[in-house]
């Protein structure tokens, strides 16, 4: 039975709901004797209201809570409450392993550590008698002291011991068991070993098959037994072996194979006999695999290996460094393949613009490798600070800054590599990789894919619009393709020159933000461009003669005619995992990958895959940064506003396409404005009657208006060629606040008078501004500005002269309060106050700090936060805490040409 926030259960305060599962409900709650958090589970009504179930799980939980181990959730105490039994947890912080996987395979020695984390608590419990028998990845939590394993023993408290026949058991699941998208049955089945499908007693060695499937996903990003039933996964997991590790992670060596293969052994006597061993191995594995030290996985007398070890060491790839380590790290390939991890220094970690919405993963590129294969660069930040460019070169053991880079992202290097172009403040500029000067080659607003070609032209992408041409030596940008409204295109970006400079592949955005991107073919002679392949991203052409790219995360090969410009054959899965930023229902994709290939045959690349789906919420924040939810649902929200009243909150859903909705605080009820095209930041009159938003089923977002009860169809307010977002609304109802990209380049705020429904130009500079708010008397506009190199909140006399800055450090997104004396303002995680008199005019106090506090959508350039009518709460959409870390190491593949042609040849 839910229990509400508030509620005591003995000496447990009940602080909020975390969760649900099959074995109940979970709760946050403080333990008001010992003052310290605590989870508590209350468990379903038929293991409370039956005796003898309630009798044999009082039994358990005793002997599972005398078990104490650091990677074991610890069970503190139990109790009733309202008749239902309740178990007192440790409390812990971080994600599951299931949320985890979702985002695709974990790095090797990443999942090595897990399972070697998970076979040590699996053999302190065995010890004890005590056997999980539900073991799978929504059990195993990753927290910052490591793997806890969770519901530990308690499996057994609500099932039969005896489970009837096989085919009574999977009639059973099958009426029961829901089924993915892909048809495939989601739950504990496809961890179940064979013995217990066929109803027999679990033992330790069923948790070692468990572990075995659960080590397999994390290497591969995909379950080991699959079917599109529940009869045909049973049939599956009991006759049939899943795919090789190494068709799906080509790093995977023999001996990583052999023992996950040995756990999934179909007869328990074959598998790994004891827990213990198998942590052994594991632990053994992880250690070569880190480290660097070689044993069994390419053993020591192996010629190849020293040979590869004599290059590695010769080339700089074993060493510690200040900047980046490189740990070497062998593989079983042919043709002296071997790889190492770029580690970059302790608080670093790989920035190419970062959204928080894109769950910390750059949206640019932020690696380069040179085309010999002699360097790597990369763009880094630390908390609080700016992004830098940094290089590594094969003879050293550390990377270096490069000075000149401040603030600099998405490096890229020229055809000789003497040269390093990258993009910082506003700017596509270019220094000497040996160290200089940085010069300044054009405005840029916000690059989404370069790439510098072998006559010296500069081929760049913006977040909207085509593909646009710059000399290497500087000057003004040409425009060389147009997305095409009849395609449904968004946008070009990604652009790769072909070696011999005669074409260019770039990447097709289309629209809505699942909507899967094309690779295209610029043919630079006419100008025109062709797809070449559908549901593919970030191309790149390689010397052995085939096109790489990434789809949905996996990096992809394919054969390619370069002096016909043609495909050949089918595409082939290569690496599963690689870092991309692209994923369904977030609110900026731009399909950018984090991989680079030398022409030597070097690569360079960091995992991650894609981002899982967002499932926000909307919650209350006050002052103090106390938060509450607002509503009772988990949806890609952006962009919340209240209507003046306070009752209803207008916000964009992201999903197929970016919808308007209205949600009623007092009725609970959701709906749905439009269902067709893209929206973007509504805005409500202040009547509270209508809404004013963005909205575009072609390239350009224009102004429309809508009823908010949906009562009529919208209709279209402007007609423009610039893309623009509507900001604020005059108390008055006469005048609309908005920003408008005319360029390509930076926003600039204009005001639409209703009536005539003519749009004027307020502020034009070279600078950006953004985030629109007029006072609520109307006399003044807040908003923000860069013209320092750094967004600061202004306020200016709407209609006449006087301007003040409010801001002193940085800040964005400003909000009046209701009663037009305070002005709130954003600036990263934190939320700043200025007491103001208007009546006075200004200027505003110093500004002080509310609070502090992560894990809040943003969203730009337009605010994407709002006030309750008091004044005294903030509307906030919380982001999805699904946040894998953020990226800090690299994977280096030297002689991956090697590779690459054993598995996509070019001849046939």
């Amino acid at each position: 039975m839910p229990v509400a926030p508030g509620t005591r259960l003995g000496p447990y305060e009940v602080l909020g709901l975390i969760g649900a599962g099959g074995m109940g409900e979970v709760y946050k709650a403080r333990d008001t004797r010992l003052d310290r958090t605590v989870a508590i589970k209350v468990l379903p009504t038929d293991i409370s209201g039956d005796p003898d179930r309630r009798a044999r799980f009082e039994r358990e939980a005793k002997t599972i809570a005398g078990v104490n181990h650091s990677h074991i959730c610890t069970l503190y105490d139990m109790g009733t409450h309202a008749g239902s039994m309740f178990l007192v947890m440790e409390h812990l912080e971080g994600e599951t392993l299931a949320q985890r996987l979702q985002n695709g395979a974990l790095p090797i020695d990443r999942a090595l550590t897990i399972a070697t984390e998970i076979a040590i608590a699996l053999s302190a419990a065995h010890r004890r008698a005590i056997i999980h028998r539900d073991l799978k990845p929504g059990n195993v939590m990753l927290t910052k002291s490591g793997a806890k394993l969770l519901d530990f023993g308690l499996a057994k408290l609500t099932l039969d011991d005896e489970q009837g026949t096989p085919a009574e058991f999977v009639s059973a699941l099958t009426r029961s068991a829901p089924l993915t998208g892909e048809g495939v049955i989601i739950g504990t089945l496809p961890y179940m070993a064979p013995e217990q499908i066929e109803g027999k007693p679990a033992d330790p060695r069923s948790d070692l098959w468990a572990l075995g499937t659960i080590l397999y996903e994390m290497l591969t990003g995909r379950r080991a037994f699959e079917g599109a039933s529940a009869a045909s996964l049973v049939g599956n997991i009991m006759n049939a072996e899943p795919p090789a590790i190494a068709t799906l992670q080509p790093l995977a060596t023999p001996a990583l194979e052999r023992l996950v293969r040995k756990c999934l052994a179909k007869d328990p006597d074959v598998r790994w006999q004891s827990a213990a061993d198998l942590a052994d191995d594991l632990r053994w594995l992880r250690e070569a695999w880190s480290g660097g030290t070689v044993t069994d996985m390419v053993r020591p007398s192996t010629p190849n290996w020293r040979g590869a070890l004599l290059v590695a060491a010769g080339l700089g790839l074993v060493g510690i460094g200040a900047g980046a380590t490189w740990w070497l790290r062998p593989v079983s390939t042919g043709g002296g393949v071997i790889t190492a991890t770029i580690k970059l220094e302790p608080g670093y970690w790989l920035d190419g613009l970062r959204r928080a919405e894109d769950l910390e993963r750059p949206s640019r590129t932020a690696i380069a490798i040179s085309p010999d294969g002699r360097s790597v660069v990369y763009s880094a930040s630390v908390p609080q600070g700016d992004p830098r460019l940094f290089l590594r070169t094969m003879d050293r053991s550390e990377a270096r800054p490069l000075d000149g880079t401040e603030r600099g992202i998405a490096p890229f290097f020229s055809p000789d590599a003497r040269w390093l172009g990258f993009w910082a403040d506003g700017q596509l500029k270019k220094i000497p990789v040996e160290g200089g000067v940085a010069t300044a080659l054009c405005d840029l607003a916000r690059p989404v894919g370069t790439s510098w070609g072998p006559d010296n032209t500069i081929l760049i992408a913006n977040e909207t619009g085509g593909l646009a041409a710059v000399s290497a030596d500087g000057g003004n940008p040409e425009g060389w393709t147009t997305p095409d409204p009849q395609r449904d295109d968004s946008s070009h970006r990604l652009p790769y020159w072909l070696p011999d400079g005669k074409g260019a592949l770039f990447t097709v955005m289309r629209h809505g933000y699942d909507a899967h991107p094309s690779i295209a073919l610029l043919r630079t002679a006419t100008r025109e461009w062709r797809v070449l392949i559908e549901d593919a991203a970030d191309a790149r052409y390689v010397a052995t003669g085939h096109l790489v790219f990434l789809r949905q995360g996996a990096l992809m090969g394919v054969r390619f005619d370069l002096a016909g410009q043609e495909v050949v054959g089918r595409p082939v899965a290569l690496i599963d995992g690689v870092m991309q930023a692209f994923a369904p229902n977030v609110t900026f994709n731009t399909a950018a990958g984090q991989f680079a290939v030398s022409e030597t045959g070097a690569l360079v690349y960091v995992s991650g895959g894609v981002a899982p789906d967002v499932k926000n919420s909307l919650v209350w924040v006050d002052h103090k940064g106390r938060e509450q939810p607002a509503a009772p649902l988990q949806f890609p929200f952006f962009a919340p506003r209240l209507s003046p009243d306070g009752e209803r909150i207008v916000y964009i859903l992201y999903g197929q396409e970016r919808h308007l909705w209205v949600y009623d605080l007092v009725r609970g009820t959701n709906t749905r404005l439009h269902d067709q095209g893209m929206s973007s930041y509504p805005i409500w009159h202040p009547d509270g009657k209508h809404l004013l938003f963005g909205w575009q089923n072609s390239v350009k977002i224009n102004l429309f208006r809508q009823p908010a009860d949906g009562s009529a169809p919208m209709e279209r307010v402007t007609t423009s060629d610039c893309d623009q977002r509507v900001g604020s609304w005059s108390s008055d109802g006469e005048t609309v606040a908005l920003v408008e990209n005319c360029t390509g380049s930076e926003w600039n705020i204009s005001v639409l008078n209703v009536r005539s429904r003519v749009v004027t130009p307020l502020f034009t500079s070279r600078s950006s501004e953004r985030f629109p708010e007029f006072s609520p008397d109307g006399r003044w506009i807040a908003y923000s500005s860069n013209e320092t190199k750094r967004d600061e909140v202004y306020v200016q006399r709407f209609g006449g002269s006087g301007r003040f800055q409010v801001s002193n450090g940085g800040g964005i997104q400003p909000l009046w309060s209701r009663d037009g004396t305070k002005l709130f303002y954003r600036w990263l995680d934190q939320i700043w106050v200025a007491d103001v008199r208007t009546e006075n005019g200004l200027p505003p106090s110093t500004p002080r700090l509310l609070f502090e506090r992560q894990g809040y959508s943003l969203g730009a350039p337009i605010r994407g936060y709002d006030l309750s009518p008091d004044s005294q709460r903030f509307l906030m959409v919380k982001l999805d805490q699904r946040k894998p870390s953020p990226a800090t190491e690299m994977i280096l593949v030297q002689n991956w040409f090697e590779e690459l042609k054993s598995r996509i040849p070019t001849r046939q």
